[in-house]
């Protein structure tokens, strides 16, 4: 019996191509994005879940308050809290120290990398399931001077030769240090949270930071994850967190709270609330807004499906007639129709998977992932599943409505075709317009959201500004590091001051972007503590950025005390200090070196538009501000950047020049550079994918929209044709025929217009409100989508309803 509805059903398909054609279009294309978007959730979700010990493992999270302050917290922690941990906590099995710092490598030939370096403890290895490919973990000190690779860092210094025993040289210190490489380890696996290129010990910490950073409580770099004992939770180390706090901490903790807290691994990549620190971080929002794309396309397309199988009805009500006649039973029919319907769903499921795989690079570059598509049984009985439910979900109510026909009804002409649901037809009609206008009009909103960011005058100059990574330098202690750098970049600045392409230069530790400044608090007397950000600049950055001076002036190279002594601070720094008159204050306290503000600028947005303007302060020298701060956070790398404005009409011969200036420095240095507007749209990179994405499922969801239309427009023309007929000969116009039958669609239409302009309203408020400045949401957009709504719709109609109306009436009324 099936194989006989499989032969009939094919026949059918193939017997009404332009029928098949479209709907094996909807779905497959509807398919094709869920499956995308689907396997890309499911990896999002499976983050760190294939450790072992993944229910034991936990990052630790730094909780501070001062009275009267905000509270700031987040998963850097102080270098000393590890090994605290570990001799004070008898709760906790293993931990690790994650600090990543840059380094310069070289080859025996020279070949010179810049290389991110992990710091990790020896517990790492024990902690979590990266699989050793050859060699051995790192066990103690004793491998101090050794390093471990992953399968692409040991192909990119050695290629094809084994790695092991090989060495490559670390400027980690005021010379090139030689590691030996013990083990090649596992690439990370795209859906662990933790990635790394190489690994040493933490004991190297010595060599980049000072006694002073290694053990203070508030200075905080990097990282710490911990394993607990079986049977222990959390909830079991809250008191002796905090009995170890405050014994390290002594009578300082009544001035303020300071906690610790522990989150688990799994929890990092989709906590969006946390502070990213050395893990990769996804918005949880866009899962959520990808899964809803994927879903509403599908239903669109099962939408349209449904619509136009009872469209067909019309051509195959005799054929249910006939066989109802020459005994079909009504299951029979059911079958046969919802046969039908598996047989096109299955196709379209193939084809949705070639349409995956064709996809699949445009989709991560979109999505800026490494999806790799593998079907494991338990995905291809997903799929299967979803195909199934499809099917019998889109084609039940057609297979109903075919098999229900009367055959003496029908094959005496007398049928309602309609048979009293039209209501639902255009209900499910109106129900499309409403999920596509509802994209165009947010897909309008954003691209207007992220013009507006584009064009916003952020209070400095960042068109044509090259940035040029300086060589993280040799040095001992972030103070140390500073210091050698600006002198290390001094020297291509000097060299490329004579250069025409060049109109003005400076260096500065810090860029645009969040976390980027280095964000520094200090104590009052009264118990007050201020946060604020700090950059390290040189005489030329201000002007260089286009900063404007509402009081006193830049630095300058002829006063020496601007250099060792003097500060630039912004206007929200000198409100935060109550400054009336700020030029010739000092910072309050008597842990500070000699200091006195000599300027301050406008306001500007060094962060990126997500966030308010916070305090800020420029100085030329951190000697007599570090020794201050009782609180140091850095996020990310504080090595000098040289910036240039440019002014040139080849870019690449420019870049070319200054290459060649580079090497005549720095030798085999490699010369990395990126653009300052780079930066800025770095920032705004997720909501750019996510505005992308809309875009595309709005493109879609029209076009398969305007299918389903289409195909109601083809039914109710199809029931009405003697109508069509009747009113041609007695005179009507082919523009009062178009009309009658648009009159009816466009109210449909417009349901679905007015029912989706309050709810995109409520949605896009919702995600402009993470912007500081942010477009208005006027009537203009949502006139444009109605307009663009009932445009579309009289297209449509209006093509089917003239074809109808040109056709012989003679022809139509005979049959009757």
């Amino acid at each position: 019996m099936w194989k006989n509805y499989i032969k009939i059903g094919f026949r059918s398909l193939l017997k009404n191509k332009l029928y098949t054609g479209i709907n094996l279009l909807g779905l497959s294309i509807g398919l094709g994005v869920g499956i995308l978007i689907f396997l890309y959730i499911q990896q999002e979700t499976s983050f760190d879940t294939f450790h072992t010990n993944e229910s034991k493992l936990y990052r630790v999270l730094r909780i501070e308050q001062w009275e009267g302050e905000e509270e700031s917290s987040g998963p850097s922690v102080p270098i000393v809290l590890a090994t605290a941990l570990g001799q004070n906590i008898t709760g906790i099995d293993s931990y690790t120290r994650w600090i990543d710092n840059n380094a310069l490598a070289k080859t025996d030939d020279d070949d010179t990398f810049n290389q991110v370096i992990t710091m990790v403890s020896p517990g790492f290895f024990v902690m979590f399931d990266f699989k050793m490919v050859s060699g051995m973990p790192l066990a103690n000190s004793q491998d101090r001077n050794s390093i471990v690779l992953t399968e692409s860092g040991a192909e990119k210094y050695f290629g094809n030769e084994p790695a092991l025993g090989k060495t490559l040289r670390l400027q980690m210190a005021d010379n090139y240090i030689p590691y030996t490489v013990k083990g090649v380890i596992e690439n990370p696996p795209a859906n662990s949270s933790m990635q790394f290129e190489m690994l040493m010990l933490d004991d190297n910490v010595d060599l980049l930071y000072s006694e002073r950073a290694i053990s203070s409580w508030f200075n905080v770099y990097g990282d710490t994850y911990v394993m607990l004992k079986d049977g222990i939770t959390p909830s079991d180390l809250v008191n002796p967190f905090q009995s170890m706090v405050d014994i390290a901490l002594g009578e300082r903790t009544a001035d303020f709270n300071y906690q610790l807290q522990l989150q688990p691994l799994t929890d990092i990549h989709l906590n969006y609330g946390i502070p990213t620190g050395n893990a990769t971080v996804t918005n949880p929002r866009l899962l959520w807004v990808l899964g809803g794309i994927a879903l509403l396309i599908i239903l669109i397309a099962s939408i349209n499906f449904t619509t136009m199988a009872i469209g067909k009805s019309v051509t195959r009500a005799k054929e249910v007639g006939v066989r109802k006649t020459m005994g079909a039973a009504f299951g029979q029919l059911f079958f046969q129709f919802i046969t039908e319907a598996i047989i096109i769903t299955g196709i379209a499921l193939l084809i949705g998977v070639i349409m995956a795989e064709v996809f699949l690079p445009i989709f991560n570059q979109l999505l800026n992932t490494q999806l790799v598509i593998h079907y494991s049984l338990n995905q291809v009985l997903i799929l299967i599943l979803l195909a199934s439910s499809i099917a019998l979900l889109s084609g039940s109510y057609p297979a109903l409505f075919l098999a229900s026909f009367k055959p003496t009804k029908v094959l005496k002409g007398t049928t309602n075709l309609n048979f009293g649901k039209i209501g639902l037809r255009k209900g499910l009609l109106g129900f499309q317009f409403f999920i596509s206008i509802s994209l165009i009009s947010a897909t309008v909103i954003m691209y207007q959201q992220m013009e507006e960011i584009r064009n916003y005058d952020l209070g400095l100059d960042h068109e044509a500004v090259l940035q040029i990574n300086i060589p993280p330098p040799a040095a001992n202690g972030l103070e140390d590091m500073i210091h050698k750098g600006f002198e290390y970049g001094q020297r291509m600045k000097n060299e490329l001051k004579s250069q025409p392409e060049v109109i003005k230069q400076g260096l500065a530790t810090s860029v645009y972007g969040d976390d980027s400044w280095i964000n520094v608090g200090f104590q009052q007397e009264d118990g007050n503590t201020f946060y604020f950000n700090l950059n390290v600049i040189d005489e030329n950055y201000a002007e260089l950025m286009g900063l404007t001076f509402v009081q006193g002036r830049n630095f300058s190279a002829d006063i020496p005390s601007d250099k060792s002594s003097g500060f630039i601070v912004n206007e929200a720094m000198a409100n935060l200090m109550s400054w009336d008159a700020p030029i010739g204050e000092t910072l309050p306290g008597t842990s500070f070196g000699e200091n006195r503000a000599i300027g301050v600028v406008k306001n500007f947005h060094f962060e990126s538009l997500y966030s308010k303007i916070e305090p800020a302060m420029m100085v030329m020298d951190v000697d007599n501000f570090f020794v201050g701060f009782n609180n140091i956070m850095i996020s990310t790398d504080v090595s000098p950047k040289l910036f240039v404005k440019l002014q040139s009409n080849d870019l690449e011969v420019t870049l070319a020049k200054f290459q060649q200036i580079w090497s005549d420095i720095y030798g085999a240095d490699p010369f990395e550079y990126s653009f300052f507007d780079d930066a800025i749209e770095r920032e705004y990179a997720q909501d750019e994918r996510l505005s992308q994405m809309i875009s595309i499922a709005a493109v879609i969801a029209i076009v398969i929209s305007g299918m389903g239309l289409f195909a109601l427009a083809s039914l109710s023309i199809a029931s009405r044709l003697k109508e069509i007929g009747i009113r041609k000969v007695l005179g009507a116009s082919t523009t009062q025929i178009s009309l009658l039958f648009n009159k009816e669609f466009i109210k449909v239409t417009l349901v679905g217009i007015f029912l989706s302009i309050p709810i995109t309203y409520w949605m896009m408020n919702e995600w402009l409100n993470q912007f500081i400045i942010k477009v208005p949401l006027g009537v203009g957009v949502f006139s444009l989508s109605l307009l663009a709504g009932v445009v579309f719709s009289i297209v449509i109609v209006s093509w089917q309803t003239i074809s109808a109306s040109w056709s012989n009436p003679v022809s139509t009324l005979k049959n009757d």
